[in-house]
């Protein structure tokens, strides 16, 4: 099953001419939009930044430039050459440890682009790459705990539940994708090094410059699918998928609900930020499928990596879709305990 991540051969000239031609429809339709209503869109761009800015930016960079620093002092090397023994019962090389390490501290774009960085170098093969994909896919802690938990819900519980969830949804996922490998262990892959530095000054100057490239680049996601999102409510595309989850939650009493939910799958920091407001009772369970599916937003900021290394989209989506369900199942046995 592992195999079918894998890029697959060439496509067709003409069904890669209709993409385009679908893709380029699209963007000038968005931009026919914002050019007839300028004041109504740039307020949705400015929603996103203030969203970025008010629950991203003050738990995630600070975040970023400690574990940059860690990383390039080797202490992240070292930890994870330990842990590397269990990486084999997923069936990848010990490099694994290195990638699942930096997602676990930092998050989604670190851990993606650490695996398109370890194929690149050669450190790791083309299937390989796409197995450890799916398991070093996980959400920083500091934006479950702070952004989500402590700003959105604002309960630390809620932090640590989603935390919780989002975790075991990843590697059981991971793991039982894995079952068909079991027995068939990767050879060893070696965990880079990390880059010489001079002095402590260079490793925090290049640590900084890193991490607000980053966070930048998070922060332009962000903005750019807020516009979207605003677009498809005033396109009415979202109504449809807004009314269906509506009569899916509805007998649960998180029917308002349904929107964010809709939102969410294309951007889902703004999800989130709706589903939390609208105290439904399945709140904290739909944000879990929403941060660890990752919505448009998220996935984009992976698969720009990880295409690279020949990961397929469409399989990386279907794999983090079950891992978003099993979250949203984790997290409500949590919330009920």
């Amino acid at each position: 099953m592992y195999a079918n991540i894998t890029a697959p051969p060439r496509k067709g000239r003409n069904r890669r001419a209709l993409s385009t031609a679908l893709l380029s429809a699209g963007i000038l339709l968005l931009l026919v939009l914002f050019l007839t209503a300028p004041a109504r869109y740039a307020q949705a761009c400015t929603r996103g930044i203030a969203l970025w800015a008010k629950t991203v930016l003050p738990t995630l960079f600070p975040f970023l430039v400690l574990t940059g620093i860690l990383t390039k002092l080797g202490a992240v090397r070292k930890l994870s050459e330990r842990l590397s023994p269990l990486t084999g019962i997923f069936g990848l090389p010990g490099s694994a440890a290195y990638c699942l390490l930096l997602s676990l501290l930092s998050g989604y774009p670190v851990g993606s682009r650490t695996v398109a960085m370890l194929h690149q170098g050669g450190a790791i093969e083309r299937r390989q790459a796409a197995r450890m994909s799916m398991l070093c896919s996980t959400s920083g802690p500091m934006f479950l705990l702070g952004s989500v938990g402590g700003i959105l819900f604002k309960s630390a519980a809620a932090g640590m539940i989603l935390l919780t969830a989002h975790l075991l949804a990843v590697v059981g996922v991971s793991l039982l994708l894995a079952l068909p490998r079991r027995g068939k262990q990767s050879a060893a892959s070696p965990v880079p090094p990390p880059a010489a530095a001079k002095n402590a000054d260079g490793i925090l100057a290049r640590s900084m410059q890193e991490s607000v490239v980053a966070i930048l680049c998070v922060g332009g996601f962000i903005a750019l699918f807020s516009v979207l999102v605003q677009a498809l409510l005033d396109l009415r595309v979202l109504s449809a998928p807004s009314a269906l989850f509506a009569l899916f939650l509805s007998p649960f009493g998180s029917g308002s609900a349904a929107e964010g939910l809709a939102v969410g799958l294309l951007e889902a920091t703004q999800g989130c930020a709706a589903i939390a407001a609208s105290g439904a009772p399945l709140a904290l369970p739909l944000c879990a499928f929403l941060v660890t599916f990752g919505g448009g937003s998220i996935l984009a900021q992976q698969l720009a990596f990880l295409s690279a290394a020949g990961v397929r989209a469409g399989a990386f989506i279907g794999v983090k879709m079950l891992q978003g369900i099993a979250a949203f199942l984790l997290c409500l046995v949590l919330c009920l305990l």
